[in-house]
């Protein structure tokens, strides 16, 4: 019988799981604040209408181009053994799945090409397929690095994608190539995560395509992939319902607004999830301990990411202001109203942790089908009404469909959610007596009014945020009748600090 290819390390799980979140963490935040200089300089060099055209055709590309990346990756990392012919297998049938993709959606740029009346729309479509390859190409090692826990060099290879896709996209502004830029940007970062993969993993390939093989990995990628397209639809939705009512100038301030109000996802949540998937799926065969750290992990995510939520509602105008420049006064509007649905969104992402770790992609299809009603219900009803309505509906779903979510997700362990509550209650009530306080005061008192007006966006920004900061913890405090939330985020210090490496 042939050997396992790959085991799966346990010892030092916790130590290990808080340092690779930690590594994640770091490099995003790094890579947050590349980006942020990227947008800051192509919204002064290109127009919303060049956003608008590569959002079109993205809404459609990047839904295939995952296609295996969502599915093969978590059958890697929670199977128990997985072997050598495994991977070969599933790495050769992405390739393949990816390459006819890649044909398919040539002949749907001319698709869109009718249904936008865009004629750039086929270049550009054509031009992204070239994504579609280089994530099939990398996605079987960068799973086997997530599965031994090796996240540090993934993080790293995440982090040098963003500076060059960065670099390259500004250099290509520069000369001109108006929406190409954006379009350099979205494949750059694709190519160098599949260099990155090889550099880094020591498998390789080898044999041909064996279809029994790959058999169990297709049918729980489709699974998979079939509820990461029900939530990739509707997270597109939005964007195809403005375009086609109001065109590519609001939805070139759409698309800027979203990016920023979806930054604390891809610093929080994104790091955190082959982390929580790797760590959950060693943990399903004890109830306790599955629990406990499920209920840990949304907690410290809820907490920071409720002030998150907070800084960003109260200071998106001076935000857009500072970052994009005076052009978009369209997108600050949107971004206040996305601000709220900041934690919504960051806490709904962490009931997918439940689905993949259990192995009940299933599951996770069923509970999808009904938050894509209630999802797209809600943006049919706010896309005539224009960008600022589409966000408050964004928000408002993401609160509905929180505790639904994770309680349906954990009901196969028995998961208990009487401390998430609790805490969730804390944080939300906190949150939302210092956002209207502030808003209220700076635009209403007139001392305060008069100080905010004369200050500096930045000036405004850095208040703001020390402020509500100082509130928000204090109110926490109080109702908590202790430091508990503190003190669970300074426990992880030691474990941070550890010099014990992951084993390869």
């Amino acid at each position: 019988m042939t050997e396992p290819f790959y085991g799966q390390p346990t010892s030092g799980l916790k130590t290990k799981a808080i340092k690779g979140a930690t590594v994640n963490i770091v490099a995003q935040f790094v890579g947050i604040a590349v980006q942020t200089i990227g947008v800051v300089i192509l919204a002064r060099l290109l127009k919303p209408r060049d956003f608008g055209l590569v959002a079109m055709v993205t809404a459609f590309s990047l839904w295939l181009s995952n296609f295996g990346v969502n599915g093969f990756t978590e059958y890697i990392i929670q199977k128990q053994e997985v072997r050598k012919e495994e991977i070969n297998s599933i790495f050769w049938l992405h390739l393949l799945v990816a390459t006819i993709l890649s044909v398919v959606f040539v002949f749907f740029g001319f698709l869109l090409v009718g249904f936008y009346s865009e004629p750039a729309l086929s270049g550009i479509a054509a031009a992204m397929t070239a994504s579609f390859i280089f994530q099939a190409l990398s996605t079987s090692p960068i799973a086997l690095l997530k599965r031994e826990m090796r996240f540090t060099g993934i993080a790293i290879a995440e982090l040098i994608s963003v500076v060059l896709s960065v670099l390259l996209a500004v250099a290509a502004a520069f000369l001109g190539s108006g929406y190409w830029a954006v379009v350099t940007r979205q494949l750059t970062a694709p190519a160098v995560m599949m260099l990155g993969a090889w550099f880094l993993c020591r498998w390789r390939p080898g044999g041909p395509l064996r279809l029994a093989g790959a058999l169990p990995a297709l049918k729980y990628a489709v699974q998979v992939y079939l509820n990461f397209t029900l939530g990739f639809l509707m997270r597109g939705a939005d964007k195809v319902l403005l375009g086609k009512f109001h065109g590519s100038v609001l939805l070139g301030n759409y698309d800027r607004a979203y990016h920023i109000f979806s930054m604390p996802a891809a610093q929080i949540v994104t790091p955190l999830h082959s982390v929580a998937l790797a760590t959950l799926s060693r943990l399903k065969h004890d109830r306790e301990k599955f629990s406990s750290y499920f209920s840990r992990a949304v907690t410290l995510v809820a907490f920071p990411g409720t002030l998150v939520a907070l800084g960003l509602t109260v200071s998106a105008r001076d935000l857009v202001q500072l970052l994009l420049g005076p052009n978009w006064v369209e997108a600050g509007r949107v971004v206040m109203a996305f601000g709220p649905g900041v934690v919504a969104d960051l806490l709904f992402a962490t009931h997918s942790w439940l689905h993949l770790s259990l192995g009940t992609p299933n599951r996770w299809l069923r509970w999808n089908l009904i938050a894509s009603i209630v999802t797209l219900t809600a943006f049919l009803i706010a896309a005539p009404f224009g960008a600022v309505a589409m966000a408050t509906a964004y928000s408002i779903k993401g609160y509905i469909l929180i505790l639904p979510g994770i309680w349906y997700a954990g009901r196969p362990i028995q998961l208990r959610l009487r401390q998430v509550i609790g805490c969730l209650r804390t944080y939300f009530l906190s949150a939302a007596v210092v956002g209207v306080s502030w808003l209220s005061l700076s635009g209403h008192w007139l001392p305060l009014k008069t100080l905010v007006t004369g200050l500096s966006p930045l000036s405004r920004i850095l208040l703001a945020s020390c402020v509500t900061t100082v509130l928000y913890v204090a109110i926490v405090v109080l109702l908590e009748r202790g430091f508990r939330s503190i003190r669970d985020i300074l426990s992880l210090i030691p474990h941070i600090l550890s010099r014990s490496e992951p084993s390869s």
